[in-house]
């Protein structure tokens, strides 16, 4: 085992130590939170996407990963299949870890919102074929969903929600089927980070006034967006949001957000080869879940490795090496 894979044991030991006391009682994991999440973004990263590889190739260097023994195949796909609950409250804990590096470099006060489509593998399933409940080829992966990106038009896939800082460290994330609005995660984005961020902002795409709403009253968070309402205008929320999103430092905050997130997305793309039309290694919420999950972790953890040792955030082939 590198010492750099080492390294990032220890710390991810250290971030799931609050997860494991309150687990409370039970009967304690043999193959612990940080092990397990350290093999299967060692996994991703290498391409070994079947659980059969994953047996395999754990049978010959479970040591490495802090295993008494060689987890089963069973093992391995029951514990990757519960991965995105343990990622969505592990990102925070990291954010957390890393304020007490350097707190002014990852304080929360502001954050960025968005989301982005990732292609389904295997066939389309077109809306027609949808609406009539026939799946014309067993190669169609039946969760995805369709929706339309700016960039790409229609892409039948999975949304990868994300919430990153101006400095595109990422601070929450979560994996829902494409056709989900954008604003419907919200809550479940920001209810980990709900102490460290107070404002958070979005493309039109989050302009909802019941979620807006509750963010305020329930978290006292601020979702910004760049339109004011046209609607409710006598409403006193809707007169103080439409005039808070006019003023100067909002508008400034908001010419941030593209430059944040967007390169946030094509860095995880590029780390786990999904650039362009190239499609998911896997099939079902579930997994796609799991896999898409690992990306904001081994993105955070890469920039927290390039901050330490004073290199470029975006950089990935030192930090990459140490997988190899």
């Amino acid at each position: 085992m590198s010492t750099n894979l080492i390294e990032i044991l220890q710390f991810l030991q250290r971030c799931y130590a609050t997860y494991e006391q309150k687990r409370g009682r039970g009967r304690p994991f043999m193959y612990s939170q940080a092990s397990m999440t350290l093999f299967f973004m060692v996994m991703a990263i290498k391409k070994i996407y079947s659980f059969k590889a994953m047996t395999k190739y754990v049978k010959q260097h479970y040591a490495d990963f802090g295993f008494p023994k060689a987890p089963s195949r069973k093992t391995i796909r029951r514990r990757f299949l519960s991965l995105p609950c343990c990622i969505h409250w592990l990102l925070p804990e990291v954010v957390r870890q890393c304020q007490e590096l350097d707190y002014s470099t990852f304080r929360c006060s502001w954050a960025f919102v968005d989301k982005s489509v990732f292609r389904a593998l295997g066939g389309l399933w077109h809306k027609k074929h949808m609406l009539q409940g026939i799946v014309p080829h067993p190669s169609i992966d039946t969760d995805a969903s369709w929706s339309k990106s700016p960039y790409y038009g229609w892409r039948f896939g999975y949304g990868l929600h994300l919430v990153c800082l101006q400095n595109r460290f990422p601070v929450a994330a979560w994996v829902t089927t494409a056709s989900l609005k954008d604003h419907s995660q919200m809550v479940k984005l920001v209810e980990a980070i709900k102490e460290m961020v107070g404002i958070v902002v979005g493309d039109a795409g989050y302009r909802c006034l019941k979620v807006i709403q509750l963010l305020w009253s329930e978290f006292g968070i601020l979702l910004q967006t760049p339109k004011a309402f046209t609607t409710y205008l006598k409403k006193p929320f809707v007169k103080w949001y439409n005039s808070m999103i006019q003023v100067a430092p909002a508008k400034l905050l908001y010419r941030h957000r593209k430059p944040a997130i967007e390169p946030l997305f094509a860095l995880i793309k590029h780390v786990f080869d999904l650039e362009g039309e190239k499609q998911l290694p896997y099939k079902g919420i579930d997994k796609v879940s799991a896999f898409l999950m690992i990306g904001p972790l081994t993105v955070q953890l890469m920039m927290r490795d390039n901050f330490i040792h004073h290199r470029d955030w975006a950089s990935t082939e030192s930090f990459l090496n140490a997988f190899k």
